[in-house]
């Protein structure tokens, strides 16, 4: 059964509690965790902190070793590996994908790798830019960088859905996020949080944030 896109205006209006309504209290796995540099541990709000703070137990699990260690020398539980063909031997509650899959190649692998490290009544959390918002499409037209040179691909709710279901995951919940300011030094922000506000979400906001269970749990 596919899932309704939902709005929810008034309960997860920020990134941050979309993360943290979903990792509260579980064991979790942070796929990705790094977010290119371990100087965003600096940042806020960075994925990994949020996890941390909220879950009852967080791991992360990251390719950059020499990020890795600079978060292991902050204390945090860090372990080198490949999204793609993870084999840590545990499972977790939660599998938070936080900016990660539209860097990957491998979906197959991915997949996988989560359906081996996610317990039996588990939940997987994905977020990544949203395709269809109206955001990257101004930073086009206006000849500004409009994605990530890593990337590899983009996904809207209907891609991303597709995906999850032909590896026998169900998504349960797509909320679209979005973190534009109300600022004169910006106008581009400006705009953004004018769409925000006034579009309907699956346009007005950049980032697409989806859960998924197994199919029929």
């Amino acid at each position: 059964m596919r899932v309704n896109e939902t709005r929810k205006r008034n309960v997860e209006k920020t990134f941050e509690r979309c993360i943290e309504a979903h990792v509260r209290d579980a064991s979790v796995l942070d796929i990705g965790c790094v977010a290119h540099d371990s100087d965003k541990r600096h940042d806020e709000p960075w994925l990994h902190e949020l996890v941390v703070r909220t879950a009852d137990d967080a791991v992360g699990v990251d390719i950059l070793e020499d990020e890795l260690e600079a978060l292991d020398d902050a204390g945090y539980d860090v372990a080198h590996g490949d999204a793609q063909a993870l084999a840590l031997e545990e499972t977790f509650d939660v599998i938070v994908i936080g900016e990660l899959i539209e860097h990957l190649v491998d979906f197959d692998g991915l997949l996988r790798s989560i359906d081996d490290h996610l317990a039996e009544s588990g939940r997987l959390v994905i977020t990544t830019p949203n395709a269809t918002a109206v955001h990257w499409t101004a930073l086009r037209l206006l000849d500004q960088e409009f994605v990530n040179t890593d990337h590899t691909c983009w996904f809207d709710a209907t891609t991303l859905t597709q995906l999850l279901e032909r590896y026998g995951f169900e998504p349960t919940e797509i909320t679209y996020v979005g973190d534009c300011r109300l600022t004169l030094e910006d106008p581009l922000q400006a705009g953004g949080w004018l769409c925000e506000r006034l579009l309907p979400d699956r346009v007005g906001k950049s980032t697409l944030a989806v859960v998924a269970t197994r199919s029929g749990e």
